[in-house]
């Protein structure tokens, strides 16, 4: 009898030890021990080169989501401090924003020929050397020359404040001899769940967007491995047949397989409303009575999901 407990006892302790590989196995290849734990999805992972692939499959970017809802009841001292953590981080980054002074050259906000890298000009009452205490002061009258001269094309811009992510990319300039602006663009392909962003630095108010669009469709297809997933997006016969108005643009869109939108500012997150822009149009043309918050961001989508997206009234 004592043989056979030991016997049964033996094999319990070899399920539970089977268990117990099998709960800490890789859930990316399935046959190594995991090592390691994902902090935002907890997904097992035994190498650098599973938590890559889990990364990929999943969309996960490793992060531990820091906002994210967490119950009362569930709560633990270590969510009190990583809280605490939290708002030390927003407070250092508001700081830091304070500390942080625009410079100036051949990138700066009115072309690169107004204020100097350190707020000296030629001439004028300073003259050489004016010091770096007139910095913001520059700065400003540089963000209202660009914001005067965007207002003279029917754009309203709306600068954020210093420090802030988006004004520290904006790259858009006013070429004061041929006054003429040049933008900072990005585009969103809405390719499956995800978004793939691409920028211009420095677009030409003259330019027309279909020229910008299909050299950036060009390069994502020769940098996607599945190229049905961007296939939507290439230019169609049809495209250039869409108008300018609007609404007739909208008409036509059934026609293409993609739709490029602009989002109007000053709805509710809960109720966004979009611009249906014409790839046929120059930028200027485009920008025409709409509002950008440091610079237009335009939001390709395959026309099967252009649904999603409510329309702003003409």
């Amino acid at each position: 009898a004592t043989m056979a407990a030991r016997d049964d006892a033996r094999a319990c302790d070899a399920r539970c030890e089977g268990v117990r590989a099998a709960s800490s196995a890789c859930d990316a290849c399935g046959s190594a021990a995991a090592k390691y734990t994902c902090p935002a999805c907890a997904r097992k992972s035994c190498s650098l080169a599973c938590v890559n692939r889990h990364k990929a499959a999943h969309e996960c970017d490793g992060k531990r989501a820091r906002v994210g809802f967490i119950d009362i009841r569930d709560f633990t001292d270590g969510d009190v401090v990583r809280d605490y953590r939290f708002l030390e981080d927003a407070g250092a980054t508001g700081e830091r924003a304070k500390r942080w002074k625009p410079t100036f050259g051949e990138t700066s906000v009115d072309g690169g020929d107004g204020a100097r890298e350190n707020g000296g000009g030629r001439g004028g009452r300073g003259g050489r050397g004016r010091g770096r205490g007139n910095d913001a002061h520059h700065a400003r009258r540089a963000l209202d020359a660009l914001g005067a001269k965007c207002a003279e094309r029917g754009v309203e811009v709306r600068f954020m404040a210093n420090g802030m992510a988006r004004r520290r990319l904006n790259t858009t300039m006013h070429h004061r001899k041929r006054d003429e602006l040049f933008w900072r663009c990005e585009w969103a392909f809405h390719v499956g769940d995800a978004r793939v962003v691409r920028v211009d630095d420095k677009v030409s108010e003259n330019v027309t967007l279909a020229d910008v669009y299909a050299a950036h469709v060009k390069a994502l297809t020769i940098e996607t491995e599945d190229k049905a997933t961007v296939a939507a997006f290439k230019p169609t016969d049809a495209d250039e047949n869409k108008t300018t108005n609007d609404g007739e643009n909208n008409a036509n869109a059934s026609a293409s397989t993609y739709v490029a939108l602009l989002e109007q500012f000053d709805t509710p997150a809960n109720a966004k409303r979009w611009h249906a822009v014409s790839l046929q149009q120059t930028l200027a043309q485009a920008l025409r009575g709409k509002v950008v918050v440091e610079f237009p961001t335009f939001h390709v989508v395959p026309t099967l999901r252009a649904d999603a997206f409510v329309l702003a009234s003409p």
